[in-house]
Order: structure tokens, then C-alpha cells, then sequence
């Protein structure tokens, strides 16, 4: 193993001056070197420490090595694959061959040197880490998530996407008789006169960062949460007003009793008469919850009222209600975050829907951390993360593109 102590001025192999070289300057040395990187050390050991550096070219480039990623790297990975007892031994052979010591002053030299080694490379280890550390509190620093957009796209029948933003105004006449119209706050599908029997679907998509609302032809306002698809038809035929829908969304249903209005949420089927109600039933999520805030709902012959919410768990299959303050549920559409004593884990999972950002945890119990909050939903993702750092129940770093959240 050649350490970076070959070099460091303490000894040299060619002159063999092992039996006058000074283990203790090894070990000052690397005590000065690790001070150094870590910025603990004085104006009077700086000085040595730069007399010792001048004093030959070799320490200058040891100097350079300590602060260098790839050879501190390899430092490392040299020492985590050395095994001390058989290696030192060799070591001890060799010494003895060269020296007429006593095994005692040999296995004493050993261990100096190797503590010198040992303090040295933990002292790159120490800079090493304060420096990526202190990289991505920069990166932290300089942390520029927007909020997401009033933006989505539109799927006709024929897989053409059309995509749709607040800046722009256009018609579009897919089928005879209806026209679908962008306008600056949202699209709408108005029907004509003399709408065929024929039933064509659209889709309106919502991706990570977006959101959207959208008016069908019967008046029924839908305001979609990011990373939401609806599948509905241009014009409504039948005794029904059957859409499909995946993701988060705000309806506010026109009544016509004569037609009720049917949302597919995957195998079960949530029926409206009238309403005002918030839909979250995110595929990759095991709980779907419909919040009603005013009219009536029903779903697998449960029916519930203002104020309730049902709440459906997909892996047992169980359908309960419950009495909620429905502002936690529907702050999303009213340009809020509300949450209340709720884990991290999920709380990043919705910012990260509507911010667009990747994040990982250092440690299992970050994720179980419980914060309660009242946010707004159109501030830079960077105020948040100031709240969260604030608490000082989380340290949050920037790592690999992602937020990185632990334990302090």
C-alpha cells in the first residue's frame, strides 16, 4: 500500500533513514494537514505548516493530493481493502530485515506511522465531505423550484395531443356540432345544434407540475390536480353523464336529475346528484378519498352528506366514512396547502406532484417526521423547504438532482 505519507518529509525509502527519521513530525504533520482541511487550524500552525510545505516540492504535492476527489478516493478504498494484521506483519518483516530494532520500537513505529496514515486520510475523508456538504448547501441555497402551471394536454379521439396553456386561444371542431374552445382559464366543449348520436371521447391530461379546469358541455366544472386524466365524451348520450377519472380533481357537477352524473374510479363507481365535491384516487395510492362539501354522493349504496368523506382502501377493499373538516381536502383547488399533523413522507409526495421535484430520505425516521402547515400553493417550492429547515425536525440537502431529507 503506498500511503501519502511516502512523500510527506518524515521518511524515504531510498535513504533508509529509519532509524533517525521522526515519527512524531509524521504525526504533527497530519495533524497540522487535517486541522488545515477542516479550518480548525491557527495562524501559528498555519505558519508551520506552510514552512513544511515550502521546504520541498513533495510536500506541496502531497498537499495538493489530500484535496483532491480521485486520489482521496483511492486513499480511501485502499484502506477499507488492507488488513491490518496481515499486512502489518509483512510490514514488520520487512523493517526487521532492514533494522536491528527490538520488536517493541518496530510494532511502536507501526502503529505511529499508521495513525499518522489513518488521521490523515480521515482528515481527507472530513474535507472531502465538507466539501460536497457544503456544494449542496449552495445548490440548497440557490434552490429554484417554481409551482407548477395552469397547463394540460388534450387527447382526441384520433391519439393527436394537443397542448394547452393559459397564453393561448383556439377552437377546435373534432365533431360535428361541438366546438372545444382554450381559453385563458381553462377549455371548454360547447355544443351546437344538431350534435350527432356518434360518441367520441376525449382526454384531458394533467402531467407532474400541472393543473387545469375544464367545463363540459352540460356546465359541470372540473378542476384538476396535477398528474390527473379524465376520459369523457365530447357530448353526453344516455340516462347517464358517465366519465372515467384517475388523480385529483374539484367537481362541481350540474344538476339534472333526469341524468346523474357518474365518475369511474377505476373498479367502483361514485354517483352525483348536483354536487360540489373533491375526488383524490391516485393509482399508486392505496386510500381514495371523496370529500363532499355540498349536495349528495353515493358509492356502493353508501351514501353520505356535507361534511362527510368516504373513504375506500383499495388493498382490503373496505369502504368506510367519515366526518371531516373538508377545507384539508379542497385547499389544493382554493391556491392553499393545508396539512395537520401529517408525515413527511406524504406530505413531500403531494408538494412533489405540483412542484416537480425527485426527493429520497437519508434515514427511515425522516419520513415519519409530522408537520402541520398552511401554504400557499403558487410560492417557490424554496419557501417551503426554508419552513422545513426552520423547525430543525429535518436537515435537507441537495444530492444527485434529488432533495435528500434526514434526521438532524
Amino acid at each position: 500500500m503506498t500511503t501519502p505519507f511516502a512523500t510527506a518529509g518524515c521518511y524515504t525509502h531510498k535513504d533508509r533513514k529509519y532509524r533517525t527519521m521522526d515519527i512524531q513530525k509524521c504525526i504533527d504533520i497530519a495533524r497540522l494537514l487535517a486541522k488545515k482541511l477542516t479550518g480548525s487550524i491557527t495562524p501559528e500552525e498555519n505558519q508551520q505548516l506552510d514552512e513544511w510545505r515550502l521546504a520541498d516540492r513533495r510536500h506541496q504535492e502531497l498537499a495538493d493530493k489530500l484535496t483532491d476527489e480521485k486520489d482521496y478516493l483511492v486513499h480511501q478504498q485502499e484502506l477499507e481493502q488492507f488488513p491490518p494484521a496481515e499486512r502489518w506483519e509483512q510490514v514488520e518483516q520487512t523493517i526487521r530485515k532492514q533494522n536491528h530494532r527490538s520488536p517493541f520500537a518496530i510494532r511502536r513505529w507501526i502503529a505511529a506511522a499508521a495513525a499518522a496514515v489513518l488521521l490523515v486520510l480521515a482528515a481527507g475523508s472530513i474535507y472531502y465531505h465538507y466539501r460536497h456538504t457544503a456544494g449542496e448547501g449552495i445548490q440548497l441555497a440557490a434552490l429554484d423550484v417554481p409551482a407548477g402551471t395552469h397547463s394540460a394536454q388534450l387527447v382526441l379521439s384520433n391519439n393527436e395531443i394537443i397542448y394547452l396553456n393559459s397564453d393561448s386561444k383556439c377552437i377546435y371542431n373534432e365533431l360535428k356540432g361541438v366546438q372545444i374552445v382554450q381559453e385563458s382559464d381553462g377549455v371548454k366543449f360547447l355544443p351546437q345544434k344538431d350534435i350527432p348520436d356518434t360518441l367520441i371521447y376525449n382526454q384531458i391530461r394533467t402531467l407532474q407540475g400541472m393543473e387545469y379546469h375544464i367545463t363540459l358541455g352540460e356546465g359541470t366544472k372540473i378542476f384538476m390536480n396535477a398528474q390527473s386524466t379524465l376520459t369523457h365524451p365530447l357530448a353526453f348520450r344516455g340516462k347517464e353523464r358517465l366519465v372515467k377519472f384517475e388523480g385529483e380533481a374539484y367537481f362541481e357537477v350540474a344538476k339534472d336529475s333526469k341524468h346523474p352524473f357518474v365518475i369511474e374510479l377505476g373498479d367502483k363507481r361514485l354517483q352525483v346528484l348536483g354536487t360540489s365535491f373533491n375526488v383524490h384516487a391516485y393509482p399508486d395510492e392505496d386510500l381514495m378519498q371523496i370529500t363532499l362539501e355540498s349536495g349528495a354522493l353515493e358509492m356502493d349504496g353508501t351514501r353520505i352528506r356535507p361534511g362527510e368523506q368516504i373513504v375506500y382502501d383499495r388493498k382490503s377493499h373496505e369502504l368506510t366514512v367519515h366526518a371531516v373538516d373538508t377545507k384539508e381536502f379542497v385547499a389544493w383547488h382554493e391556491g392553499h396547502f393545508l396539512f395537520r399533523n401529517e408525515r413527511l413522507e406524504d406530505i413531500l409526495r403531494t408538494l412533489s406532484r405540483w412542484y416537480s421535484f425527485d426527493y429520497d430520505f437519508a434515514d427511515q425516521a425522516a419520513r415519519d417526521v409530522r408537520f402541520g402547515a398552511y401554504l400557499s400553493r403558487y410560492d417557490n417550492m424554496k419557501t417551503i423547504i426554508n419552513m422545513l429547515q426552520r423547525t430543525g425536525l429535518v436537515n435537507v440537502a441537495v444530492k444527485d438532482g434529488k432533495l435528500l431529507f434526514g434526521i438532524p
